[in-house]
């Protein structure tokens, strides 16, 4: 296996999990960051979304195993269009998923108002951003920050070693 980018560990590596945490990842790729958290809560669920038919193919191959011991499910959809199975996320992590600051607002808005039907009511939305070619990673993390506070939740934005991590949490 090649190593874990750099991105992915930082990023998990951040989370305070609880080993029955359910968490959501949103954005999975090819299912690295959500093996990584598959290890971490082994009495949880991981349920990992991605819009790409190939990127769930090698998801759903690298998870093999969690998925056959019911800690993780895969499926192919984007957030807004994700309802789950109606019980709350402690944690939602995204790692560079433009839906939050690129693009029409109304799509962040529709993504940002769904974050919020799914989170745990002490739940947390990690969002977290590489810069883009010749920019940094603040300009993407202050948006999604914006965007999340938009939408009604309670947002901030730190950086970490180059990166954005913007963690969202509900106003309630």
């Amino acid at each position: 296996m090649p190593p874990v980018p750099r991105r992915i560990r930082l990023a998990v590596d951040a989370l305070d999990l609880r080993p029955d945490a359910r968490v959501l990842e949103v954005g999975c790729g090819t299912g690295v960051a959500a093996e990584l958290l598959c290890q971490r809560v082994p009495e949880g669920h991981v349920t990992a979304l991605d819009r790409s038919a190939t990127a769930v193919g090698h998801a759903e191959r690298r998870l093999a195993r969690w998925l056959d011991a019911g800690v993780a499910d895969v499926a192919e959809r984007d957030l807004v269009a994700f309802h789950g199975d109606g019980r709350p996320y402690d944690v939602v992590l995204a790692i560079n998923v433009n839906v939050f600051w690129a693009g029409p607002a109304h799509v962040a808005e529709a993504a940002v108002a769904r974050l919020d039907e799914l989170l745990a009511d002490d739940g947390a939305a990690h969002l977290w951003f590489e810069a883009p070619p010749g920019g940094d990673a603040a300009g993407p993390g202050e948006r999604a920050r914006a965007a999340l506070v938009a939408g009604g939740l309670r947002a901030e934005v730190t950086p970490v070693e180059g990166l954005a991590h913007v963690v969202g949490r509900r106003a309630g």
